[in-house]
């Protein structure tokens, strides 16, 4: 496996991002959905509070939407287009294809993330603002981003169709981000038994400042198995 190739693959997803308007116009929005929320939804200056804690524990609900939209083009559009193949001519593995896609991704929510410090630095103009929990909020935004993208870009792997892709991410992060709550729906006791399967569950412990290895590694444990099973369905178009 070559650091290079993925390098190579991931700077190539990145700026055909960057290379077009979608990039500007999905952070722009992005960035006006979290600002309605916070200043307006949230009555931030009624709740005389300088926090964006109400914004770090919505934007993983914002980010069910966002990152399928980013990711449902990865492999169906290259499927759809042929150039799929064209791509595993290339001296790269599989392998490398789906890893150097995922960077890519994630390099874009990096960007967003990025661009998203706007809020806290507003925020902390007016007032004392809590450094930790806005640290240990953006660490679990990268890392939920992180297993976000990973189930797009496997969702993107099934299809040739975009939305079909985009979709089934949406459906994919949805359930994992409330699996606690939709099972307590019907079964209260259940709630702390799927708790650790919760994206939610783990990323309020990050969001609250407290960095726990287990809240990390679950994370990267979803991130390897996803894109593992990536790398399983991209390699099922040479069985056939």
């Amino acid at each position: 496996m070559s650091p290079r190739n993925i390098s190579a693959i991931a700077s190539r997803e990145l700026a055909f991002f960057f290379n077009s308007p979608i990039a500007y116009i999905a952070i722009t929005v992005f960035l006006a959905v979290s600002g309605v929320y916070l200043f307006v939804l949230y009555d931030f200056f009624g709740g005389n509070q300088a926090t964006i804690r109400p914004l770090l524990e919505q934007i993983p609900l914002f980010f069910i939407l966002y990152i399928p939209a980013i990711t449902m083009r990865l492999v169906s559009e290259e499927k759809r287009a042929g150039t799929i193949e064209l791509l595993s001519t290339w001296p790269v593995t599989d392998t490398e294809i789906v890893l150097g896609k995922f960077f890519g991704a994630v390099g874009f929510i990096k960007v967003t993330l990025l661009m998203s410090l706007v809020f806290p630095l507003i925020v902390s103009s007016l007032g004392t603002l809590d450094l930790g929990m806005v640290l240990g909020g953006y660490i679990g935004l990268l890392l939920l981003g992180g297993a976000y993208a990973a189930m797009g870009l496997l969702t993107s792997t099934w299809t040739k169709n975009q939305i079909v892709a985009f979709i089934l991410a949406v459906l994919l992060c949805a359930f994992f981000y409330a699996i606690d709550g939709m099972v307590a729906s019907f079964w209260e006791g259940g709630r702390d038994a799927f708790a650790f399967l919760s994206f939610r569950a783990h990323f309020a412990n990050i969001a609250r400042g407290v960095l726990d290895s287990r809240d990390i590694i679950f994370y990267l444990s979803v991130m390897v198995v996803a894109l593992a099973l990536s790398v399983q369905s991209l390699q099922a178009r040479n069985w056939k």
